[in-house]
């Protein structure tokens, strides 16, 4: 997928939470009942996160923000390349954890990169529910890992 306007990476954002999701799904069946509990619940709520993206396509200041995101892009063609969990490792939680830690971490840092370049209120304002709905998506499914990992 190329990104160069606002609306592609909504578009791109929406396909990382559900090839996420599809990650977590193809691995599932490789873990002990306790991981692939875990990933099962990943693997919702990354559905969820593209779900509730829906409602947030109507992003404003569509050329200047178009020029930050191609730059962006630009500059890290790696978040086109989705990577996929390693299916060669051993899986534990802390495997699982980092992995959709760092994953999540690129999403995240791309949105403050937009919201710190945005000119008008109303695409700040959107920009940031954005960012606040990956925010506490990362931080709903570290929290349920942890006490998964404490039971």
């Amino acid at each position: 997928m190329q990104v160069k306007t606002i609306k592609e990476v909504y578009d791109w954002t929406v396909l990382f939470h559900t090839q996420m999701a599809a990650n977590f799904h193809s691995v599932k069946e490789l873990l002990d009942e306790r991981n692939a509990m875990l990933v099962g619940y990943y693997l919702d709520y990354e559905k969820k996160l593209a779900e509730d993206l829906v409602g947030f396509k109507a992003i404003t200041e569509i050329n200047t923000l178009d020029t930050y995101s191609y730059e962006y892009f630009a500059d890290n063609p790696d978040l086109i390349t989705f990577k996929d969990i390693s299916k060669d490792q051993e899986f534990d939680e802390k495997v699982i954890q980092n992995y959709l830690t760092e994953q999540h971490k690129k999403v995240i840092e791309l949105y403050e990169y937009l919201l710190e370049r945005a000119e008008t209120e109303n695409g700040k304002e959107k920009l940031e529910q954005i960012l606040e709905l990956e925010n506490q998506g990362i931080k709903q499914m570290m929290q349920s890992s942890n006490r998964h990992m404490d039971m």
